[in-house]
């Protein structure tokens, strides 16, 4: 079954296009575009300049553009095309700046790209015009600021499609980011070439670039604002669906099946483990949700999530409302944890450190992957491996665990199969 790489593409098409209706419309939906490419001098390549870009879309494009700018014109249909594949199967919105202000030189964002203002009005408008995309106006509404967005529709992925699994992000540097309040994600500056992160990026990302996955892309370690804040593993293959669309897990390494290894409730855990030495037990969720008088697992998860990551009951409260937690569910919550688990960290901003934490812990299990020339893709609080390489992402993520928190046997791990 789906033996054949077009087979394998067909099969992934079929499970993105059942999905119903355009992606959620939130900031966790929406893309930033992406320096995507396929590979220099392949077939694939040569096919979608010539019959999707040139013939699909240049050509009804062109105007009376002279040859410089019909160059460019093509260079921006193509950035495009190819990050709608992406989020046509990651099933996010792709946001496209209409406000000329973007285009400046001080955007990093655009400037990192080359991106102009004229030649992506064109292309948004026309895309918009002939119902290829479904299109949603920016606002700017200081309390709540977006950007405008698009999402492609049937007729255009029909088109799209057959390119999604060789479409790759260049595997390059900066691998070591952080959030900056005006540009988004940057480079962290001024580290030394022999800083540990940055030796280990670099060995992670040099091995994967022989690899094949699909939404291949660099390793990148984001932290929040500066090297001191966070410290959580990024790649794009992380941002495909794997929960109403079983799409992530239904995608191979070199060819070959994959499986997700996970750790089970790792936040919490990591959080009782540090100077505290304290075994969370094999269901520390539904034990919580019990005391709650019977909330869902989910809705213990989420909490939990939020609890430990804020820093004031007030804000932690605010956020769980909007995840459907309401206010009588968010004290029964509070309570049934403080009395499971007195000693667990909750409104403090703990949860940083947990990422931290989590984003070393993975590193490590990357590492002793390629020591054994196992790929190891990091998904959250996850690996995922070829299903022959299972049990030996089993047994790493533990003792990299335990290494890392300096402890034994506090940490569960999950599965996660096709």
């Amino acid at each position: 079954m789906h033996n054949t790489p077009e087979d394998h593409a067909q099969y992934l098409y079929d499970l993105v296009s059942n999905a119903y209706g355009p992606p959620v419309d939130d900031y966790n939906h929406h893309q930033l575009i992406k320096p995507l490419g396929l590979p220099t001098g392949s077939e694939a390549a040569a096919t979608f300049e010539a019959s999707i870009v040139e013939n699909s879309f240049l050509q009804k494009t062109n105007g009376n553009r002279d040859p410089a700018d019909v160059e460019t014109q093509k260079r921006h249909w193509n950035i495009i095309l190819l990050n709608l594949t992406f989020v046509m199967y990651q099933r996010n919105w792709l946001l496209v700046p209409m406000d000329f202000q973007c285009y400046s030189h001080d955007n990093y964002w655009t400037r990192r790209l080359g991106l102009s203002y004229q030649p992506m009005r064109t292309i948004v408008d026309y895309l918009r015009d002939n119902n290829l995309v479904e299109y949603r106006e920016g606002k700017t509404d200081k309390d709540d600021p977006v950007t405008a967005r698009i999402s492609p529709l049937p007729t255009l992925t029909w088109l799209l499609w057959e390119y999604f699994l060789k479409i790759e992000q260049p595997i390059e540097p900066p691998y070591l980011i952080a959030n900056t309040p005006d540009d988004g994600w940057e480079a962290i500056q001024h580290l030394p070439e022999n800083h540990y992160e940055v030796q280990e990026l670099i060995q992670i990302n040099e091995f994967l670039k022989a690899q094949n996955w699909a939404c291949k892309g660099p390793v990148q370690l984001k932290h929040d604002n500066n090297i001191l804040k966070g410290g959580r593993l990024y790649t794009p293959f992380q941002s495909l669906p794997d929960n109403k669309i079983r799409l992530r897990i239904n995608t191979l390494i070199n060819d070959k099946p994959i499986g997700e290894v996970g750790f089970s409730a790792n936040q919490l855990r990591l959080n009782l483990a540090y100077d505290k030495g304290i075994d969370a037990g094999a269901t520390p969720y539904e034990d919580i949700g019990e005391a709650a008088g019977g909330l869902s697992r989910n809705k213990v998860k989420e909490f939990v999530t939020v609890a430990m990551g804020s820093d004031d009951i007030g804000k932690a409260a605010s956020k769980c409302a909007r995840a459907k937690i309401n206010s009588q569910e968010f004290q029964r919550l509070n309570d049934a944890t403080k009395r499971v688990f007195p000693d667990l960290d909750l409104f403090t901003g703990w949860g940083i450190h947990g990422q931290k934490y989590e984003g070393q812990i993975l590193r490590k299990v990357m590492l002793e992957g390629i020591k054994k020339d196992i790929v190891c893709l990091p998904v959250h609080d996850a690996v995922a491996v070829q299903q022959e390489h299972l049990k030996w992402a089993e047994e790493t993520m533990l003792e990299c665990w335990g290494r890392q928190m300096e402890t034994r046997n506090l940490s569960r791990v999950e599965k996660n199969l096709p």
